[in-house]
């Protein structure tokens, strides 16, 4: 049996370029009980929205523009270092190779989906970097 946690005080980030996508991420998220999720179409409106209010996870896509994913993971892996709040990260991806993979996990992804994927995947991701990240409440 899948693992179900509260992330009902969990607010979520969604950086993607593809409506389809970020309207399938806000429903699975919603659906796990996460009550506050914000989208944007790409890293440069998601390096705003995160100075404005640092989100507690985001999942962003790898390909996007004019800001991609790898971009955005590297400044704030960077601004980590400088004050800003280390922030979990996972990376979507169409690129199913290990490059890819290594790459992401290598600039500080914390964890790695390929699509397409499934809702039961996506949880276990979140369960994942949430329990790495801070303390979460199992439900029963």
């Amino acid at each position: 049996m899948p693992e179900v946690a509260d992330l009902s005080d969990f607010d979520v980030l969604i950086v993607e370029d593809n409506q389809f996508i970020r309207s399938l991420l806000r429903e699975m998220l919603h659906a796990f009980g996460v009550n506050s999720v914000r989208e944007v179409n790409d890293g440069t409106d998601a390096l705003w929205q995160i100075h404005r209010r640092p989100p507690d996870l985001i999942v962003t896509d790898w390909v996007m523009a004019p800001g991609d994913g790898l971009s955005l993971l590297r400044k704030l892996r960077r601004d980590a270092r400088g004050g800003m709040p280390r922030i979990p990260i996972i990376v979507l991806s169409g690129h199913a190779t290990d490059e890819h993979v290594t790459q992401a996990l290598g600039e500080g992804a914390d964890s790695y989906i390929v699509k397409p994927f499934n809702a039961a995947t996506l949880m276990a991701h979140i369960l994942k970097v949430a329990r790495a990240d801070r303390g979460i409440t199992y439900l029963a």
